[in-house]
């Protein structure tokens, strides 16, 4: 969709929610002129300012705003998206958690993840390596990932930060008063095949987002072999069940550096046959996320429900 003159509005949310719902209607005034039989909001975004349609409609979504648009300023969303989603006959929440969040249409729900799947093979040996993914240096805990590592003191081992620039991280770390730690390596933006293929050398992956609307980058650790420590982080934060599942102790109950910490050196100190009775137990949970399982998911609840 197109936004248009609005576009210069965009500054901050709301006002961006609202900017891009009033394109949404412009686009789906233009989708109905082709008279389908069903149409799929791709975000909850999108179907804020739609009118009322004769047709069925879902609504898909990795959060809701009464979850991930809270205070005052964006209380005006909160009705609109109560609207839109009571009256879909179908809502495809991307988590359990965003599922359990839903303010109307739990009942008419159909999780429906965005495809989770394995890069390449992996070797069960592992270099003493960390790996993050920080694109946003606040909601994704950079400062707490930084203090985290330094208390957590792993002999040898490395951590490699992707998806922010080494400039930026140290203007962040610098105003937020936490130095930078030892054996920090900063992989900026980065291909996603690096990424991934550092994930398959990788020991653990390291969460400490204060925030977090799914967690694609813990579920791709996860179906790379790679060990999760991670925060509690707020939000529709679908890996946080999985990792206190598959090792409580490397799923930090507090949001603060020594928990975190705690888990990093778990994480390090996991004998061999724990590591690999781990990684096949997420392997076996990461089969709901696969492709073919999403595939059929489509053809048995969500096309029938929308065209049967």
């Amino acid at each position: 969709m197109r936004i248009g003159t609005l576009g210069v509005l965009r500054r901050a949310y709301p006002v961006n929610d609202l900017v891009e719902a009033a394109a949404a209607r412009r686009a789906l005034a233009a989708a109905l002129r082709r008279r389908p039989r069903a149409v799929v909001f791709s975000t909850v975004t999108a179907a804020l300012l739609a009118p009322k349609l004769e047709l069925p409609y879902a609504v898909r979504l990795d959060s809701p705003a009464a979850l991930n648009r809270q205070g005052r300023a964006s209380s005006a969303l909160h009705p609109l998206e109560r609207r839109a989603l009571a009256g879909a006959r179908l809502v495809l929440p991307w988590s359990r958690a965003a599922r359990a969040a839903l303010p109307a249409g739990r009942e008419r729900a159909v999780v429906l993840p965005p495809p989770v799947t394995p890069s390449g093979p992996h070797s069960p040996e592992r270099e003493r390596l960390a790996v993050a993914y920080v694109p946003d240096p606040k909601a994704k805990g950079l400062d707490l990932l930084c203090a985290a590592w330094s208390l957590a003191g792993v002999d040898g081992a490395r951590l490699e930060v992707f998806g922010i620039e080494a400039e930026r991280a140290r203007r962040h770390l610098e105003r937020t008063g936490v130095r930078q730690p030892a054996g920090v390596e900063w992989r900026g933006l980065a291909p996603a095949a690096d990424f991934r293929g550092a994930l398959r050398r990788a020991r653990v992956f390291a969460a400490a987002g204060r925030w977090e609307d799914f967690g694609q980058a813990q579920l791709e650790a996860l179906a790379d072999g790679t060990l999760l420590a991670t925060v509690p982080s707020g939000g529709a934060y679908e890996a946080l069940a999985l990792a206190r599942e598959l090792e409580p102790r490397l799923a930090a109950q507090t949001l603060d550096p020594g928990a975190l910490a705690e888990a990093l050196r778990a994480a390090f100190e996991l004998p061999p046959d724990r590591v690999e009775r781990y990684r096949g137990d997420a392997a076996a949970r990461l089969a709901a996320y696969s492709p073919q399982a999403l595939v059929r998911r489509v053809a048995n609840e969500v096309i029938p429900a929308l065209l049967g």
